[in-house]
């Protein structure tokens, strides 16, 4: 190594923090493979500012979990970038453009990425959000089960009540641009070390559901799949050869 680590003798600052992996045992003899890491903390992220305050933390129960620095940037500037280096794929309509794209520009063992579905709806137009009454369509992103990647819970964005004087009820709806976040996590199914045959790449299909409508009319409800190729990075193993 280059540089210098520090050494956190019996894990004090670590506890002193109060992120003492508690989850390993020294003496549990089930945790045999684990007692090795007994001491380390809860693996996270505090975000300050210019301060040093913290304004936002990332932790994970699993020790070996980690997450991406791209959505940590994104969750930071309070802002996401779609930027032309990541994978991405496009669908249109006359009513709404959608994108699905990583936060990152590879997938990397145990690391939390996240997914982004964005709607880009035209002026005048709206879908809806939960919750809804019976009849109403709300927008939904969903993943289908992909063998070597652990999804989380889709994270929506916050709607805004609008009322409809015709219809006699106040709707929540959203408008513009609509991103919805999905927590991504590639496992050991996908950086199997017994596996020298590491796949280059994920396809992982994105299904949405969603219905646009004007002031006056709806359009037909539509559910689309997009099939968004997303590149693992190279599982670092000991004694293998560094990537050039």
């Amino acid at each position: 190594m280059t540089y210098n680590l520090f050494s956190d003798a019996d894990s004090a600052v670590i506890r002193e923090f109060g992120i003492l992996n508690t989850l390993i045992s020294p003496d549990d003899p089930e945790q045999a493979a684990g007692r090795s890491f007994y001491g380390v903390p809860f693996p996270g992220v505090y975000v300050t500012d210019e301060n040093g305050v913290v304004t936002e933390k990332f932790f994970h129960r699993h020790y070996a979990t980690r997450e991406s620095a791209g959505a940590i940037r994104d969750s930071a500037l309070g802002e996401i970038l779609a930027r032309h280096e990541v994978p991405a794929i496009e669908l249109g309509t006359d009513q709404v453009a959608i994108s699905a794209f990583l936060s990152d520009e590879t997938l990397k063992f145990e690391t939390q990425s996240t997914l982004y579905v964005r709607f880009e709806l035209e002026d005048g137009l709206h879908m809806y959000g939960r919750p809804l009454p019976d009849g109403y369509i709300s927008t939904e992103v969903t993943i289908s089960d992909t063998p070597g990647l652990r999804v989380g819970s889709a994270r929506y964005p916050t709607t805004a009540p609008r009322e409809f004087p015709e219809l006699g009820v106040t709707l929540n709806v959203y408008e513009r641009v609509v991103d919805v976040a999905v927590p991504v996590t590639p496992n050991a199914e996908l950086f199997n070390p017994g596996n020298r045959d590491q796949p280059e790449e994920l396809v992982v299909p994105v299904s949405v559901l969603f219905q646009v409508c004007s002031e006056t009319i709806c359009y037909t409800p539509r559910t689309e799949t997009l099939s968004l190729a997303l590149p693992v990075g190279p599982l670092l193993r000991p004694g293998a050869p560094r990537p050039r």
